[in-house]
Formats: structure tokens, C-alpha cells, sequence
């Protein structure tokens, strides 16, 4: 019987920061920003976790509003009365390569909520309840750009 060796045997090249990258990355520059066709908008920050595995954190409020911009002002064409927006779609709207930390999700949930979205309790988690008849995305449906769209949101943030 042969002795149980680590599956990371080798010393891992190109980590940056303290990061490990995932098995098969060189590094974590690859992760995310080339599959969204730019960089990272300032305040994400892409970390691995050993459990969670790639996970993108904000470093600020600013970059809240301005996810809940990005999310919205894609969100304004959809067809239909709801979108509903579980953690996975939102990932996928926002066109990000790895999940968003749970801390920073409920954030992100309690800024929409703020906005008067319905938050609701999903089988995984909780869920954005994004009506297409809300006054807010009537205003988003105007806006030419995302920078207007986050002058929207503060308005009704009242900041």
C-alpha cells in the first residue's frame, strides 16, 4: 500500500498576495477579468478560499451601488413583470467567473431592499424580487450610461 501523498505536492507558482490559485492557474490574474472583457471595477477584489474557491469581495460601499447600478442597468430590458434574482444569476449578470462572498451578497441584497425591492428566502439562500413596473427602474429605463444610473440610486438612497 503506497503512502497518502498531497494532491499539491508541488510549490505553487505565481501566487500573488498570499492567494493560492486554483489547481492548473499559474496565477490568479486570469480569474475573472479577461472573461468580462476588462479589470476589475476598483473595490472587488478576487479571493480563494479553500472552501468557498474563487470569491469576489467589496472593499467599499461606493462599490455596492455601483454592482446594484451594473445589475439594474442590465436588468432594465428584461422581458416580462419579475426577474428574480438568485446569487448565481446575479454572478452571471454581472459577468463575474466565481461567486460573490456571502457577506457582501447580503449587502448587496439590503442596498436593493433599501431601494424597495422584495427580498425573499430561496431554497439556497435568499432571492431579489426585481418587479419591472418599479417607479426606479421606470427612471433606469432614461438613463443613457451607468454613471447615471448610480446618480438614480443615490437619489432614491437619499445620499
Amino acid at each position: 500500500m503506497k503512502p497518502w501523498v498531497s494532491p499539491r505536492s508541488g510549490p505553487v507558482v505565481g501566487t500573488q498576495g498570499g492567494l493560492k490559485p486554483e489547481r492548473g492557474r499559474p496565477s490568479l490574474a486570469r480569474l475573472g477579468p479577461e472573461e468580462r472583457g476588462g479589470e476589475l471595477p476598483n473595490g472587488l477584489v478576487v479571493r480563494w478560499y479553500k472552501r468557498l474557491g474563487v470569491t469576489y469581495r467589496v472593499t467599499n460601499y461606493e462599490t455596492v451601488i455601483r454592482l446594484v447600478a451594473e445589475l439594474l442597468f442590465h436588468v432594465r430590458s428584461s422581458k416580462g413583470g419579475v426577474v428574480y434574482m438568485n446569487a448565481g444569476k446575479l454572478v452571471r449578470y454581472l459577468g463575474l467567473s466565481g461567486t460573490i462572498h456571502t457577506i457582501d451578497l447580503s449587502v448587496i441584497y439590503a442596498t436593493m431592499a433599501r431601494l424597495g425591492f422584495e427580498v425573499v428566502e430561496a431554497s439556497r439562500g435568499k432571492a431579489v424580487m426585481i418587479d419591472m413596473r418599479h417607479p426606479l427602474i421606470k427612471e433606469i429605463r432614461n438613463a443613457e450610461n451607468i454613471n447615471d444610473v448610480i446618480q438614480v440610486i443615490r437619489k432614491h438612497l437619499g445620499e
